[in-house]
């Protein structure tokens, strides 16, 4: 976990259990916390500081215990919510692995066969065009008056180039779906990982 995600946390448990102004406080008293101990110093000071959950737990009492009122509590209790195991605020915690396992199959199975066709068109599309253009190419060298030869070698010429950028176009392609899988793992499924390991 790093300290963007353990400050998001942290701002979870305080929303709605304090007045705004004061959860900003102590989010810039934190963020400055983790500031002043520096990108190697991240770890030790969560690990100083626990989860967020048990920081905002404390914060909480502490507050209770020098007699300030804190927002209205929701209807159902603060215990039940929080004290079950790997509660996370909705929809700021990520989703656990089954449910991005579960969506990749979905979109495999929808979206699969046209990023297939998509990548393959444009490979297929690609291939062709170079080896037709070369085709042109070398066949306008071969017994044409010279205006017909450099006609007919630029229409060649041009043919390859196109199949050049068919060719880019499903790399690009392949790539960006692999690039947009990491990030939605990355963001999603690797926060709720996170979480789940004890912050």
């Amino acid at each position: 976990m790093n300290k963007e995600t353990y400050l998001r946390f942290l701002r979870a448990y305080l929303t709605n259990r304090m007045p705004v102004s004061e959860v900003e406080d102590i989010m810039n008293y934190y963020t400055e916390y983790f500031e002043d101990a520096g990108e190697g110093g991240e770890q030790a000071v969560m690990a100083e500081l626990g989860s967020p959950e048990k920081l905002a737990q404390q914060i909480l009492r502490e507050r209770r215990e020098e007699g300030l009122s804190s927002v209205a509590e929701p209807e159902h209790s603060y215990s039940q919510e929080y004290a079950e195991p790997g509660y996370a605020p909705v929809g700021r915690s990520g989703m656990s692995k089954w449910v991005f396992t579960l969506l990749l199959v979905v979109a495999a199975i929808f979206a699969g066969p046209s990023l297939l066709a998509v990548v393959f068109g444009l490979g297929l599309s690609g291939l062709l065009c170079v080896f037709i253009g070369l085709r042109i190419t070398i066949g306008g060298i071969r017994g044409m008056s010279l205006a017909g030869m450099l006609f007919q070698s630029g229409g060649g010429l041009i043919t390859v180039a196109v199949g050049i950028l068919l060719l880019l176009g499903a790399v690009l392609a392949a790539w960006l779906t692999v690039r947009l899988i990491r990030w939605f793992r990355d963001t999603y499924v690797e926060r709720s990982a996170e979480y789940e390991e004890g912050y």
